[in-house]
């Protein structure tokens, strides 16, 4: 599970601009950038795993299960989906993906950052003229 905690502290860290550090961040933007999309694509390659381990566990509990002949696929579906292993894949499932909109969101803050950093540029310019 994921710290949001600590990641919103060091997203504070790495996106606090001010007078004093405004070239060193300008300069560090790009490592900040790949920083944060490799934590994303991190979490989008763990969300392929768990889907994977996810099937082979369906198929899996369908092989385990005695299956009368008659039942309904969709009764069939949502035994499967109770099991004790897929409720679990399934919580997984949903807290990568809550960590995945997170990450994009911090993208996009990142994104917008250079057009912060040239306005920041700009307004100082225009105050020493």
């Amino acid at each position: 599970m994921v710290d949001f905690d600590k990641l919103n502290s060091e997203l504070k860290e790495d996106t606090h601009i001010d007078e004093l550090n405004l070239l060193q961040k300008q300069l560090m933007l790009p490592g900040i950038k790949h920083k944060w999309v490799s934590r994303l694509i991190n979490q989008k390659r763990q969300l392929a795993i768990l889907e994977r381990k996810k099937k082979l566990a369906k198929q899996g509990v369908l092989s385990s299960l005695e299956i009368p002949p008659g039942i309904p696929k969709m009764s069939l579906e949502k035994k499967i989906e109770e099991s004790e292993v897929i409720s679990k894949l399934n919580q997984e499932i949903e807290d990568i993906q809550i960590t995945i909109e997170y990450f994009e969101k911090v993208e996009q803050i990142l994104r917008s950052m250079t057009y912060d950093i040239k306005n920041i540029i700009e307004i100082n310019r225009l105050e020493t003229t």
